[in-house]
């Protein structure tokens, strides 16, 4: 990143002395009003079929700097160019990297809420692309969007028209509450009707790579390019510049605490939930499919919030203005949309998400066995998560380096491990607990009594003759290698022997 792009993050700033003018659609200057606006280098934000926008002349440096200054953004989170029309393109794409498979795509769904990213041009500037040597691009299917964008004759640059780190703004009155006096106009046309921001796809790597799921699904890309890369889950670097908005900084967050709760089976879910806020129900809240909804609210008089990709953004905000303390989520399944809806409520959870279906592993010190077992767990497809700790461990020990070193060997690695100690809630959610030997499961045995989840690992794999993994500590690297072999044999026999998914 350039040093002027670092200045703009450590002199981030709202815009004072403005008046938000607010402009009703049914007014027919109003369009060409936000028009001029733009084409001044000034802030409107404006409706999309996702959300709203907050745009500026994307060829504008300085007017797209305002963006940043307004919302509070992040200087390497690049921006999103809208256009009306496929010509634009030309202007700040580099034509010869317009393939075939974009072609095909923006004949499919354009106008639409998919943004490609492609190699730009010299004519956008750093601020807009966040540093790197790409644009994002899409066609808005909304007629004041794109009446906008003819009217000023110029590619329209622009994020969600909301404080950064807020729920995205499907309304006006969002926008107004977020940045009323920060910018310039808000033009006025009633609830999106997507309520999601777009599909980002990014075709300038090797492979088409989904970079955030939308309402332009996974399945439907893939019935035009074939495999796409999933590139949305990914870890991102302090340092590292975020290829596509919404990959690296925390976002859509109300102030009241969220937690997912997940399970493939919707009645561990709905008891598990209930468990936890039996007590005080008047500070919680569940959101949840409609159908789920009258499984809380028969036992509990907590409010609740029927969750659709419509309205998530708007849940979101209603929380805070309903005094919510703590929201549970059920989770919805990740598939089609719900991938889109399931990745806005992961970063409004900021990572607190409790799955029922993971499998836990126990050893002693959280910092070989049950760790290696954890990282050779995730090599199967298992459908089920993994998570390790210890029954003596100390928070926040690292990963022993002769387990690195095995687990290198292998392929595998598992960056960023803390040990943490073992507790009774890790036993409780979990849908079955492998230990690294008998009396790791006498222990966990003892202290969540009769739960019917505890095996030895050997055991789970069904092997009986010996039923403990050795430890390890202590010994050279050849040493945790064969321990490392052992524990690849025994997850291979229960990944082959029992049908996972259903744990």
């Amino acid at each position: 990143m350039t040093l002027a792009l670092v200045q703009v993050a450590k002199n981030i700033r709202n815009v004072v002395g403005l008046m938000t003018k607010l402009g009703k659609l049914g007014d027919s200057c109003a369009i060409h009003e936000a028009a001029e606006i733009i084409k001044r280098g000034g802030l409107v934000a404006f409706p999309t079929e996702t959300v709203y926008g907050l745009g500026a002349n994307a060829l504008d440096d300085k007017a797209a700097r305002g963006i940043f200054e307004a919302k509070g953004r992040p200087a390497d989170n690049p921006l999103i160019v809208h256009i009306a029309n496929t010509d634009m393109l030309t202007d700040f794409v580099d034509a010869a990297n317009i393939s075939d498979c974009a072609m095909h795509l923006m004949e499919k769904f354009w106008p639409g809420p998919l943004t490609l990213i492609f190699r730009k041009a010299q004519s956008i500037p750093d601020i807009v692309s966040g540093g790197l040597s790409t644009v994002a691009v899409r066609m808005p299917n909304n007629k004041v969007a794109l009446d906008l964008i003819k009217i000023a004759g110029l590619p329209i640059a622009a994020p969600s028209a909301n404080v950064s780190g807020r729920p995205s703004p499907v309304s006006a009155d969002h926008v107004k509450t977020d940045l009323d006096g920060k910018i310039d106009m808000i033009l006025d046309d009633g609830h999106t009707s997507v309520g999601l921001e777009s599909t980002i796809l990014d075709l300038s790597t090797n492979s088409p790579t989904l970079l955030r799921p939308g309402s332009v699904t996974l399945e439907m890309l893939e019935e035009i390019l074939g495999e796409v890369t999933i590139g949305y889950d990914l870890c991102m670097k302090n340092d590292e510049a975020p290829k596509a908005p919404g990959m690296k900084y925390k976002h859509y967050a109300p102030d009241a605490k969220i937690t997912i709760v997940k399970s493939k089976r919707d009645i561990r879910t709905i008891q598990f939930i209930r468990h936890e806020i039996k007590e005080y129900p008047s500070n919680y809240a569940i959101i949840a499919e409609e159908k789920h909804l009258p499984l809380y609210c028969e036992k509990l008089a907590l409010k609740s919030y029927s969750l659709s990709s419509q309205n998530l953004f708007g849940i979101l905000r209603q929380l805070d203005e309903d005094g919510v303390v703590h929201a549970y989520v059920h989770a919805l399944p990740e598939r089609g949309i719900g991938c889109a809806i399931m990745n806005r409520l992961k970063k409004a959870a900021n990572g607190n998400i409790i799955d029922l279906d993971e499998v836990l592993f126990v050893c002693t010190g959280n910092t070989c066995r049950s760790p290696m077992a954890e990282a050779i767990w995730r090599k199967y497809d298992t459908g089920c998560n993994a998570i390790s700790r210890g029954v003596a461990a100390v928070d926040g020990d690292i990963l022993s380096s002769n387990a690195a070193i095995a687990l290198e060997t292998m392929g595998l690695d598992l960056p960023n491990h803390a040990s943490k100690p073992l507790t009774k809630s890790d036993i409780e959610r979990a849908s079955v607990v492998l230990c690294m030997s008998s009396s790791h499961a006498a222990i966990v045995n003892s202290m969540y009594p009769d739960s019917g989840k505890v095996y030895t690992l050997a055991e789970y794999a069904g092997i009986h003759t010996l039923s403990d993994v050795l430890d390890p500590y202590g010994g050279n690297v050849d040493v945790y290698k064969n321990c490392a072999d052992h524990l690849d044999e025994l997850i291979a026999k229960i990944a082959e022997q029992r049908n996972i998914r259903k744990i």
